[in-house]
């Protein structure tokens, strides 16, 4: 009788050493994994935060130059005008303006060199150098860029302002 309750405690279920050590080999990959997604994640939800706000004020800007452009002229062109948000010193921002340029005729039509030219042609020519020329004084582009000055992150946005002041001149044709 001993030797039977001897057998049944023997026979007893449990885990192994080597099981344990498996199961716990398991778990460590595991936590180890989701708690660098979690640093990962941290890390993306900053940058993201980061991008919203430099788009926003990259936004803001372009809307305050939309609703009071400045006076359109030649000097503009030479460097940006930079400056600093009063709402945040952290970000500074790049204003660049660029007139808008039409290609020549003759390169869009394929033929640079001088041919001779049909009346359809020449009347053509002359509309587009027109317009060309209107285009050029009315159309210019302003492009905004908000700098983060702490990890020197950057948003640019782009957008087309027309010079009010300049009337559309119609040369005989």
């Amino acid at each position: 009788m001993a030797k039977q309750i001897k057998d049944k405690n023997s026979k007893q279920h449990g885990f192994t050493l080597i099981e344990v050590m498996i199961a716990l080999a398991i778990f460590g990959v595991f936590i180890v994994s989701f708690m660098s997604g979690q640093g990962y994640n941290v890390t993306d939800s900053a940058s993201l935060r980061r991008e919203l706000q430099l788009k926003e004020y990259a936004q803001l800007k372009i809307n305050e130059l939309l609703v009071s452009p400045p006076e359109l002229k030649e000097s503009l062109t030479l460097r940006p005008e930079t400056g600093k948000f009063e709402e945040n010193e952290q970000f500074k921002f790049e204003v660049t303006y660029k007139r808008f340029k039409v290609p020549d005729y003759e390169k869009l039509k394929g033929n640079e060199e001088s041919q001779e030219e049909d009346a359809s042609s020449s009347l053509q020519k002359k509309i587009f150098e027109t317009v060309k020329k209107n285009m050029e004084e009315m159309v210019w582009q302003i492009e905004v860029t908000v700098i983060d000055t702490t990890t020197d992150y950057r948003h640019s946005v782009s957008t087309w302002l027309t010079n009010e002041k300049i009337e559309v001149k119609l040369d005989t044709l």
